[in-house]
């Protein structure tokens, strides 16, 4: 008995320590991590962004600087998963990646901007009589890197057409 409880235990400890764990923010930290300030006008910012996408291959979907909205989406395809869903039964097809920014002047020189960032995939499993079910599943990105990399890279656009004198 004693022997069952402890494999019992050990099972469970190890299953759980395999877990994937959520990773939970407070909403400071999520501000913190996905807003920064810019010593530039709205417009500048607005085109460096719709710039800095299209270099990264988004497709721009929405771009209204009125509202200070952007968004944009990048779609990889999987070649081989007409084949792995033939031969497995399931396949991911593609992963996908959303890009939502919002860009506010707080004054003439200053502009402030908000990103949040998604990834995910599109999966499609065989159903009967030759049907085959896509699933779409996405998430918020929280990891700090991430946006800190947007934001270099923004910085690096602006500064560039400045540079241009655009």
């Amino acid at each position: 008995m004693k022997r069952g409880v402890i494999t019992l235990l050990i099972a469970v400890a190890v299953l759980s320590s395999c877990a994937t764990q959520m990773v939970t923010r407070t909403p400071t930290e999520v501000k913190m991590m996905t807003t920064k300030q810019f010593d530039s006008s709205q417009e500048m910012v607005f085109k460096s962004i719709i710039s800095l996408l299209q270099s990264e291959s988004y497709m721009v979907e929405r771009a209204d600087r009125e509202t200070g909205l952007i968004n944009a989406n990048k779609r990889i395809e999987n070649k081989n998963a007409a084949s792995q869903r033939f031969w497995t039964g399931t396949s991911k097809d593609a992963n996908t990646s959303k890009a939502m920014f919002y860009v506010e002047g707080v004054n003439d020189e200053v502009t402030e901007v908000k990103i949040s960032m998604y990834e995910g995939a599109e999966t499609s499993r065989n159903g009967y009589w030759g049907q085959v079910n896509k699933e779409n599943k996405e998430q918020m990105i929280y990891e700090p890197r991430v946006y800190q990399e947007w934001f270099q890279s923004l910085q690096a656009e602006i500064e560039r057409r400045k540079a241009l004198g655009r």
